[in-house]
């Protein structure tokens, strides 16, 4: 066990100090055969099980997407203790992506910048990986639209078609700033006649799924009513705040970044902001997951209270090495146990107000 620990502790400060994409694609590699044992451990904290948009939950804390983009490793997430997990984003058609180097990590700051532009092995690869594992665990999908793409809106019907039947939720990813045009489907009309179009998709399934909807950093209160308005006309299961960000001010020193999305620690509070603007909208009525600079516990806890009923990490991953979910889950139950709370439901929401 001692040797165990040691060498994961190695390995990380190695991952740490070599080129982000390569350290993140051995890390992944390292998730896919289980070079050290991984132990289940979401099984342990009743307090903790929650339900969203009608999936029951062992915990509210999952995979952002982009960790996995591939489906590679879905059969080590649960182990390491998400809740849920989300691959992708995934696109009609293989794509390389931007190109390299493409990922920089800021450690002062615990943040990170990526430029990847949707690299992935196109739907029909990943789709036969997620029929290996459909219904093991909670997966989702984030869907979206091929760079050189004649319809991006055709991209995201294709993808969502070809492989609902092995997915518990999509999320229609309008909101990464490394595709050009994307951001684009944030503006009025445009994402309305997405949603229309989606909505009517996922009517026609034999077996509709819930749809989320990721947004932006960015959107200011304008925006954010509109969203929160067609999500609720076209029936969507809920929204994901946030993306990445391209307010490179959030990490001081630039270094020159004029493209990419900053994620990490400098994110938690822009991103929580909205969160808890999006849970004073729409009343509490449409569930929220929190995404952006969760490295702790208190995190997790603060994020829920702004609004969120689930939420998401990816870059803490990075700093902190896998173990952290599970300190992650402990200091959560804990947390609760300490205010007298029974469980997750009793605390989403209940201090919005002090975040906007």
């Amino acid at each position: 066990m001692r040797k165990t620990i040691m060498l994961e502790r190695i390995g990380l400060k190695f991952l740490q100090n070599i080129d982000p994409e390569l350290a993140h694609n051995i890390a992944l590699h390292y998730l896919r055969f289980r070079i050290f044992p991984i132990k289940q451990t979401n099984a342990n904290f009743p307090k903790l099980r929650t339900r969203l948009a009608g999936i029951d939950l062992p915990n509210p804390l999952g995979l952002a997407a982009g960790f996995d983009k591939n489906g590679i490793a879905i059969k080590s997430f649960p182990h390491l203790g998400f809740g849920f997990t989300e691959i992708g984003a995934v696109t009609p058609q293989p794509q390389k992506g931007n190109p390299k180097p493409r990922a920089f990590r800021i450690k002062s700051k615990k943040a990170i910048v990526n430029h990847y532009g949707f690299n992935n092995d196109g739907m029909i690869k990943i789709n036969a990986r997620l029929k290996k594992f459909a219904k093991r665990s909670v997966l989702g999908l984030n869907i979206g639209a091929n760079k050189t793409s004649l319809s991006m809106m055709n991209d995201f019907t294709e993808v969502l078609k070809h492989c609902s039947k092995n997915i518990h939720f999509a999320t229609i990813n309008v909101s990464s700033p490394n595709t050009k045009h994307l951001r684009n489907f944030q503006e009025k009309e445009k994402l309305r006649n997405l949603l229309s179009l989606l909505n009517e998709t996922n009517k026609n399934l034999i077996q509709p799924i819930p749809l989320f909807i990721k947004i932006s950093p960015e959107l200011d209160q304008t925006e954010l009513e509109q969203v929160v308005k067609l999500a609720q006309r076209y029936q969507l299961a809920g929204i994901i705040a946030t993306n990445t960000s391209t307010d490179y001010k959030l990490i001081a020193e630039t270094n020159g970044f004029s493209r990419g999305g900053v994620s990490g620690k400098p994110l938690f509070a822009p991103s929580t902001k909205i969160l808890a603007q999006l849970s004073i909208l729409s009343e509490g009525k449409i569930p929220l997951i929190g995404v952006g600079g969760i490295c702790s516990g208190q995190d997790v806890f603060e994020k829920i209270c702004a609004g969120a009923s689930a939420v998401q990490l990816y870059s803490a991953l990075t700093f902190y090495g896998p173990k952290l979910v599970n300190v992650i889950l402990k200091d959560l139950n804990n947390i609760l146990e300490g205010h007298g709370f029974n469980d997750i439901s009793e605390i989403i929401g209940i201090k919005k107000y002090e975040y906007v």
